[in-house]
């Protein structure tokens, strides 16, 4: 079906996807639901959104090797270790005035979906509209899916826009965003009831291939498991699950996968620099990477585990990198570090260095030079001070009167977020984030710090100090100690004088308890004590060290 027959307006041509987008650009869109197909997007009634089992589920798998995807869900994600499995129902919508019938929509993401409330309408939760869904020909503007993404983690709506724009900026290919002011109909329930402001996110699909590089022939993925391109053997099955295909791969796009992760993880050092352009865009990667370091975009492939497209591109037979999902971009992440040493990320180590592909790229000199040169360059142009104030300054004024549609507290959180320094209820002000990166970046170009490693927590003080203390109470007592045994051995004979120097402090305690007893007892009761000391605190140093 045309979009023309879709609208009930015969074949009157629309305008093109280009203006659903930007970041000076907002849509109306209602969204007209019946209550039984409202019903089929509702997760299974009882249903708790527990963040603490999720994670469990999670680690579960991570510690274990498996894939970020749980068996009680057919998708992956967190959401899904909870069972929830996102699923159609067919809806209409109008977009700027215009209307189409028989679409999909579903809920769409993961940790910003645990905050359904089950029979809460009002809750306002990320959905993907699909016109394909019920209808293959179904398209609008050239579009066949979008997203309205919640941005339920970041009061300003403005850190995912701004930083597509950023990866745009430095050539990468990426989703378009806009934003929408988005009501909702459910008939019999509500009617066109205002549900928030949203952001407008292009889909990373075949015809968005088709757009940036002419065709769709390439293989497109988009991986969820807990490694950065991982190797699963030689066989395809465990790629389909953990690498996620997005277009049907051909056998030699299977096997062009299954090479590059084993020369990633499988060979040495010399095969891997000698091999590893053949099979990567390393300089796209190099681009790629330098963007996500310096937005300390740590849901990403920096964490390793998700958030991302790869794409084995047709004419090169090389792969290539694709940013997504970065509301929690401009080190918001929260479960790795504090604001400050996520601001600090090591720009060498950003993926901690257990993230293979990242290290093994950086351990070959000529590609950190190149990294290091666009990081620099990046500083002085597309990351600029100035540059990046500005555009936050001007992407602000556009969004801040809209924000108060999403609630009475909105512009307070949107305030707290364009704020020039942190506040105690937000730790990540936009412009301060610019300015404190900024600042580590250069210094760790300059050679002037290493920067934060993930997985490299800051030294704990009160424990350094705590353990210090010890160490040398111990090493005092043994010094007083190893000072008596001297002069009482050397009372009684030279050669137990000579072996009470080297061997304290047992020989003390022998020559007191069972050589001479009149002038050494109390010295050996003393050497005893040292003796059980440096037992109790090497084993305690032992298990701390274990835990």
């Amino acid at each position: 079906m045309s979009l023309g027959q879709a609208l009930g307006q015969g074949e009157k041509p629309s305008a093109g996807p280009e203006l659903l987008f930007g970041l000076d650009n907002v849509i109306d869109v209602h969204i007209r639901i019946e209550p039984e197909e409202w019903a089929k997007l509702q997760p299974p009634k009882g249903t708790k959104m527990d963040f603490g089992v999720a994670i469990q589920g999670l680690m579960a798998d991570a510690l274990t090797g498996g894939h970020f995807r749980s068996e009680k869900s057919t998708r992956p994600g967190l959401a899904g270790y909870l069972g929830v499995d996102h699923q159609y129902g067919k809806a209409e919508i109008t977009i700027d005035g215009e209307t189409v019938k028989g679409i999909g929509l579903r809920y769409k993401g993961n940790g910003t979906f645990l905050e359904y409330v089950e029979g809460d309408v009002t809750r306002r939760l990320s959905f993907k509209i699909d016109f394909n869904e019920y209808d293959d020909e179904l398209e609008f503007r050239d579009l066949t899916k979008v997203n309205l993404n919640n941005n339920s983690t970041d009061p300003s709506l403005m850190r995912e826009p701004l930083s597509y724009e950023l990866f745009r900026e430095a050539g990468i290919h990426c989703s378009r965003v806009g934003y929408a002011k988005v009501s909702l109909t459910i008939s019999g329930k509500v009617d066109r009831q205002p549900h928030g402001l949203y952001t407008v996110v292009e889909q990373v699909d075949k015809r968005f291939l088709k757009d940036r590089y002419g065709s769709a022939k390439g293989l497109l993925m988009k991986p969820s498991t807990f490694g950065a391109f991982r190797y699963f053997g030689e066989e395809w099955d465990e790629y389909e699950v953990g690498f996620v295909p997005k277009t049907e791969p051909t056998e030699e796009q299977k096997q062009r996968v299954i090479e590059f992760a084993r020369l990633i993880h499988k060979s040495e050092d010399d095969a891997f620099e000698e091999k590893v352009e053949s099979y990567l865009d390393v300089d796209q990667f190099l681009r790629f990477l330098a963007v996500n370091v310096l937005l300390t975009n740590l849901d990403s492939f920096l964490g390793g585990s998700q958030n991302h497209y790869i794409y084995l591109e047709p004419d090169s037979n090389k792969f290539q990198f694709f940013p997504w999902d970065m509301d929690i971009s401009f080190g918001v992440f929260p479960f790795n570090g504090t604001p400050e040493t996520r601001r600090k990320l090591s720009i060498d180590h950003p993926g901690g260095k257990g993230h293979i592909l990242i290290e093994r790229v950086l351990n070959i000199p000529r590609h950190k030079k190149t990294y290091h040169d666009y990081l620099d360059t990046y500083l002085n142009s597309i990351f600029a001070e100035e540059k990046m104030h500005q555009q936050i300054e001007k992407v602000g004024e556009f969004v801040r009167p809209m924000v108060k549609i999403n609630g009475p507290k909105a512009t307070d959180g949107f305030d707290g977020v364009l704020a020039d320094s942190p506040k105690w209820y937000e730790e990540h002000p936009i412009k301060y984030f610019v300015t404190k990166r900024r600042e580590s970046v250069r210094r760790q170009l300059d050679g002037e710090s290493e920067g934060h490693i993930l997985h490299d927590p800051p030294p704990n003080w009160p424990e350094i100090i705590g353990w210090s203390i010890a160490f040398f109470s111990v090493l005092l007592l043994n010094l007083v100690g190893w000072i008596w045994g001297i002069v009482v051995g050397f009372r009684g004979s030279t050669l137990w004088g000579c072996l009470n120097i080297f061997f304290s402090p047992l020989a003390p305690a022998i020559y007191g308890f069972a050589v001479r007893r009149d002038l050494g007892f109390r010295c050996a009761i003393f050497a005893t004590f040292c003796l059980i000391s440096w037992i109790v605190f090497i084993a305690s140093a032992i298990i701390a060290n274990s835990n």
